[in-house]
Order: C-alpha cells, then sequence, then structure tokens
C-alpha cells in the first residue's frame, strides 16, 4: 500500500471559535504535516519502551486526505446555564461544557443534528440532568450518520423512562431533520451517575428506526447507536484496504485470488466490514465479538451481500472463542482490533497457542499495542507495522502490524 498524501491544509494552521478551551479536538493550531510527524513519533516512542521490538519495520503513515468534518459519530453532554441549555464537548481537564455552535472535525450534518435538539430541548423546557443533585432527566445526545447512504440515528441518553417530554422531542427532532436523513430516534437509560459510560444497557426506540444502513466498498451493512464503527469512513477504507493486504502477504496461489480458500478468524469484529471483506476476497471467515447486538447486524450484513456460507459470526468472548475454534481445525489467519486497553492475559495465551501462520493486530492506542505485540514476540515475528490517521486534529492514532508465526 501507498503512502497517502494529506490535502493542501497539511501545510497551515485551522481557525475554529472554540478551540482551545474546547476538548473536542487538540491540533488544529498546527499545520497537519507537523501532527502526522509527531503522530509517527509517538507510536515509535511507544516501541521504543520495549527492547523485543527494536529495528520494528515502520512503514510510512497513511495521513487524511481530508482532515477536517470528517467524525461520523457525535457523543456530547447536555448543560444549563442562565441563558438556556447548552451542549457540547468538556473543556480540558474540566467537566465545563463549551456550547458547540460548529465543529470543524464532526460531520456538518451531525453538528445540524446537535443544534436541532438544543433547540427543541429549550422549547420543551426538559430538564437537564445534574449529577451533583440527582434531579432532572437529559444525559446526552448521540447520533451516528452512514456516510454511504447519508442515514441518520439519533439517542438522547436519560436518567429513567417514561419522561413524556422526551417523546416529544423525539418526534419533534425526525420532524425537522427526517428530510435531512434522520431516520430514527432513539431513548438510552443510563441511570448510574458513577458509571462514567455515556450509553447505558437499555434502548427503546422512540420514533423511526433503531439502525442506520450504510454502503461501504461495496458492501452493505447496518449498524445502531450502542455498534462499534470507526469514526472516520473515509480513513477507514484505507485501514480495510491495508488489513487485506497484510493478511494476504503472499499467500496467492496461481490464479486464484489472495485469500481464496483461506481460513479466517476475525476477532472483535463488530458488525463485520473486516469478516464481509475477506469473505467477499474468497476467504472462510468466523468473526467473533461479544456484542448480540452487533453480532445480529453482521449475520443480516452476510445475508445482505450473498456471504452468509463464507462468513460466520458469533456472539461470545474472543479468548473462549479462539480456544475452541484453535481445537476444531487449521487457521490460516487473525485480525485482532480490540478496545484501548488492548489485549487480555488469556487471548495473548490462546494466540501464541493458535495454529495460525499470520496476525493482523488493529490498535487504537500505540503504547498498549506495542505492550501487546512484545508479549507475541515468542511466537511471531514482526513483520510491518504502519500507523493510520483515523483521527486527525487529536492526539490519537490507530496504528495496524502483520506478525508472521516463527
Amino acid at each position: 500500500m501507498t503512502h497517502v498524501l494529506p490535502a493542501a491544509t497539511a501545510t497551515e494552521p485551522v481557525r475554529c471559535p472554540h478551540f482551545g478551551p474546547c476538548g473536542g479536538c487538540t491540533s488544529l493550531d498546527i499545520p497537519y504535516a507537523d501532527e502526522l510527524r509527531a503522530k509517527e513519533e509517538k507510536l515509535k516512542t511507544a516501541f521504543s519502551r520495549h527492547a523485543e521490538l527494536e529495528r520494528a519495520p515502520f512503514l510510512p503513515i497513511i495521513g487524511a486526505q481530508e482532515p477536517l468534518l470528517y467524525r461520523n459519530s457525535i457523543k456530547v453532554p447536555f448543560g444549563w446555564s442562565k441563558s438556556g441549555p447548552v451542549a457540547g464537548f468538556f473543556e480540558r481537564r474540566s467537566h465545563h461544557i463549551v456550547d458547540l455552535e460548529t465543529c470543524l472535525i464532526q460531520h456538518p450534518k451531525l453538528t445540524e443534528v446537535l443544534l436541532a435538539t438544543k433547540a427543541i430541548v429549550a422549547e420543551l423546557k426538559i430538564a437537564i440532568h445534574d449529577a451533583r443533585t440527582g434531579r432532572g432527566m437529559l444525559r446526552h445526545l448521540v447520533a451516528r450518520i452512514g456516510e454511504g447512504t447519508g442515514e441518520m440515528l439519533a439517542g438522547i441518553v436519560v436518567q429513567a423512562k417514561g419522561y413524556g417530554k422526551i417523546r416529544g422531542l423525539a418526534d419533534k427532532l425526525l420532524e425537522r431533520l427526517g428530510g435531512a436523513g434522520l431516520v430514527g430516534v432513539v431513548q438510552n437509560i443510563h441511570s448510574d451517575d458513577e458509571d462514567h459510560a455515556i450509553l447505558g444497557d437499555e434502548t427503546i426506540p422512540l420514533a423511526g428506526r433503531a439502525w442506520i444502513n450504510e454502503v461501504s466498498d461495496g458492501l452493505k451493512l447496518r449498524t445502531s447507536l450502542q455498534t462499534f464503527m470507526q469514526v472516520n469512513s473515509a480513513q477507514a477504507l484505507l485501514l480495510y484496504a491495508e488489513v487485506m493486504w497484510m493478511l494476504a502477504d503472499g499467500t496467492a496461489m496461481p490464479g486464484k485470488e489472495p485469500l481464496a480458500e483461506q481460513r479466517i478468524v476475525d476477532l472483535f469484529c463488530g458488525v463485520g466490514p473486516i469478516a464481509l471483506r475477506a469473505a467477499r476476497a474468497g476467504a472462510h471467515v468466523a468473526g467473533i465479538e461479544y456484542s448480540a447486538d452487533a453480532v445480529k447486524s453482521a449475520r443480516w450484513a452476510a445475508r445482505a451481500n450473498g456471504l452468509s456460507e463464507r462468513a460466520l459470526f458469533h456472539a461470545g468472548d474472543a479468548a473462549q472463542q479462539l480456544e475452541k475454534l484453535s481445537e476444531a481445525g487449521p487457521i490460516d489467519a487473525i485480525v485482532v482490533d480490540p478496545p484501548r486497553r488492548g489485549l487480555s492475559d488469556r487471548l495473548i495465551k490462546a494466540l501464541l497457542n493458535s495454529p495460525a501462520r499470520r496476525l493482523v493486530y488493529i490498535s487504537c492506542d500505540p503504547f498498549t499495542f506495542a505492550r501487546d505485540l512484545a508479549l507475541l514476540k515468542p511466537g511471531f515475528a514482526l513483520g510491518a507495522v504502519r500507523g493510520v490517521d483515523l483521527f486527525p486534529r487529536t492526539l490519537h492514532l490507530e496504528a495496524i502490524a502483520l506478525l508472521r508465526r516463527t
């Protein structure tokens, strides 16, 4: 894969009226090209802490062609001021909310959803939840857009169900933005002020659908607010192309597709974007995901894309499921894309004990990434490492590595 050069904005800082106090992004004040260099250094710094990763084979970082207005999901808290409701990102190192009127990293339509929601909350005089007193109902707005379809879904996170004004908010929001692509509004219940997660376990449809359809690289996908999707659709396409390149790793037989008849396990598969691409390329794929909701969406996508016979999805713990699959037969390659905390000790052991000849590891935290790669070193040799900037104008970085069985 070739290095993707960033757009013209790479050479200049970007101006935003909220930048500075707002914690939504951190790097608008430097040229994007400098940001990319800093991220490459961050990745190399993480690796330098482990002697096992000395001389790691780094490839050039893949920068974003468009480093602004890319985020396809938004999660913002609500608060109250003397002039009415406010909604936006927290100030850095604070719980004070910056009341957003614009945002240079969010998709513009999601900013439109935020502003419309805030206006309706003011109209209906909906009580904002205050964790200090336990009073009030409205906590967060969560919304997502499918770049390939334009469909949007909004979620209203509340302290408890049964508050009639929330349904009024949902109806008015769908009425105002239905023509702009909003297909549904749901209510999520989160009553625990000690739990710092944004979403609770229970979600109730209020108006329209509880999911959006998406099309990515010709694949039909379906996602809800609870299921994981990469926040940068354009960069995700480049990331998945890199995954497919690393999965193939010179395994093509003459006259066949690179992954034809390969047996691949996709751990933390989400709604199936990688598993379905591998199945489309001729592989037999087992996708493993803890979220039953995501597995349901992945199975729908397998049917919708005519890949049900090649892509099978299972709900469960990644380590436990991999142990079972390793006992059941040969595995050519494994893809693993864990949460920020990285791999558990049990999963590290299961990967080392698996029969897989190749491992592709995707990470959103360079330091847990490097830690895990060092722990995998006894069984795998590091073949390639590359940063992929899925989070322009922030400190975060996605990275990917190819490992080969020693």
